[in-house]
């Protein structure tokens, strides 16, 4: 699976309506508007969780710089992050008194 960072889409576009913008170009698993915490608009971007690579390359040579109610749409493969291997909890100094 794929994941895909989009970016500018229209803050009026739902997931129903993105899924079927990327289902052209390949199967789509996961569609997500990222939504603004108190208010719930769309912030303008998301992610598409495409079912394999080709399909994701497939969007992108389509997608990326395409204009969608005249906004420029921005689609690349999104960055894995994940947290470091060597995190470790930081114990506090016990308070002298």
């Amino acid at each position: 699976m794929t994941k895909l960072f989009v970016v500018g889409i229209p803050r009026d576009m739902d997931e129903i309506e993105l899924l079927e913008l990327f289902s052209a170009h390949g199967q789509v698993r996961i569609v997500t508007v990222v939504t603004d915490r108190d208010s719930g608009e769309s912030k303008g971007f998301g992610f598409v969780h495409m079912e394999d690579g080709a399909g994701a390359e497939r969007a992108i040579a389509a997608l990326d710089g395409a204009e969608i109610d005249e906004r420029k749409i921005s689609v690349r493969i999104a960055e894995n992050k994940e947290a470091p291997a060597d995190q470790t909890v930081k114990k506090k100094r016990p308070r002298i008194r």
